[in-house]
């Protein structure tokens, strides 16, 4: 694939009290954690046992992604799983469609982690790679954290099913853990999934920690592939 065209940004730096996220260190279990964005968001929603509102087919562009987050509780914590589907075509010219999500979120008070497109075992992700660098500049000392997914091991495709973008459980229990520690969040004990007791299981009103080697194991129903979008001219 030849070079990808450098992708005009504006100027323009988001600071604390101008975007007005609510953002620290370390983001609090205490306000209701929802995960929103695409397609891979469904299997990071399970892995982190949080509330989901992300669907199929969700760009970076278009009013699908705004409509999620209208229909997020004001004062939330999100974490926002997006970028792949827009990798899968053209990347240039997103930074209306940026601005338009942020401030959307501004409005709503959200606390917001961004969970960057993972590396995808297809041609295009030079694209998916070039839409992470340009992301983690546009954030950087800003009220949006943003978590890169792209590693050794993700890049490594252990983690992939065979359509070579989506992942298996593991992969996104993966995604959620590093996300989680980027941003120190903490993670409530979760209800058993079964009746039997289960002797190894936290105090009540404690504070578990899932990693993803101790997370129990969801299978995860397989997740369309992502809607390419036609480059812009």
């Amino acid at each position: 694939m030849g070079t990808i065209p450098a992708i005009r940004m504006r100027a323009s730096v988001w600071t604390l009290p101008a975007l007005g996220l609510l953002c620290a260190s370390t983001v609090q279990a205490q306000a209701a954690a929802y995960v929103l964005g695409d397609s891979l968001g469904l299997g990071v929603a399970r892995a982190a046992h949080l509330k989901n509102l992300s669907k199929i087919s969700i760009h970076i562009r278009g009013s699908k992604m705004l409509k999620q987050i209208a229909q997020t509780p004001s004062g939330s914590t999100v974490f926002l799983v997006l970028g792949t589907n827009d990798a899968n075509g053209s990347i240039a010219r997103l930074d209306k469609s940026i601005d338009a999500i942020v401030h959307a979120m501004e409005r709503k008070k959200l606390t917001v982690v961004w969970m960057g497109p993972p590396c995808v075992r297809k041609s295009w992700d030079t694209r998916a790679r070039d839409l992470d660098t340009m992301l983690k500049n546009r954030f950087e000392n800003t009220a949006v954290r943003y978590v890169s997914m792209r590693d050794e091991e993700m890049c490594s495709g252990v983690f992939h099913e065979r359509d070579g973008v989506h992942l298996k459980t593991r992969g996104y229990a993966h995604m959620w853990e590093k996300a989680r520690s980027a941003v120190s969040f903490a993670v409530a004990a979760a209800e058993p999934e079964r009746a039997e007791p289960d002797h190894d299981a936290a105090p009540t009103g404690s504070v578990t920690k899932h990693t993803a080697s101790t997370r129990p194991s969801k299978k995860v129903k397989r997740i369309p592939l992502p809607v390419p979008r036609k480059p812009l001219p």
